[in-house]
């Protein structure tokens, strides 16, 4: 039985297994969001006792939608991979939106990755120039050194790049 055919014989149960779980959500996702405006955006907020959140997005806190959209989407996905199950030939229908939720997946992940690689490089440098005062000088004559042989064309040497 075919996915067409599946909705045609049993209306109901494309409305309460998809429409009915994300509405809910909809709904639950847009009243914390009222909620977040109440408490943030429209808050008593006074000379004395600033919002600390001023310059975000509707003067919330950071990250409150990306998680927003990132949890919207997952439960989505959960509830449309539920009904895959069930019915045989739906993830036909939805192969795009599964893509794109991987892709989103695979570069939320990346991004942070790349973010925690380049912010503890950022720190081991700080490090290593608080113990090692010439570290700086000693790197910045490598790079010197490296540079001038690569134009004159000496050979290039690792071990001195490398710090």
């Amino acid at each position: 039985m075919g996915v067409v055919q599946f909705f045609v014989d049993n209306p109901n149960q494309f409305i309460w297994q998809v429409f009915a779980p994300i509405g809910i959500w909809l709904l639950v996702v847009l009243g914390f969001f009222i909620l977040l405006l109440r408490r943030y955006t429209f808050g008593n907020w006074t000379k004395d006792n600033p919002n600390p959140f001023a310059g975000e997005t509707f003067e919330m806190p950071r990250g409150v939608f990306r998680g927003i959209l990132t949890l919207s989407l997952l439960f989505i996905v959960v509830v449309l991979e539920l009904v895959t199950v069930r019915i045989i030939g739906f993830e036909d229908q939805i192969h795009e939106l599964m893509v794109a939720f991987q892709m989103m997946i695979a570069f939320y992940f990346g991004s942070k990755v790349l973010h925690h690689m380049t912010s503890t490089d950022r720190i081991k440098t700080e490090v290593m120039a608080e113990t090692n005062p010439n570290y700086n000088n000693n790197n910045n004559n490598n790079v010197m050194q490296n540079v001038q042989q690569s134009q004159t064309g000496g050979e290039f040497d690792d071990e001195s790049a490398a710090g």
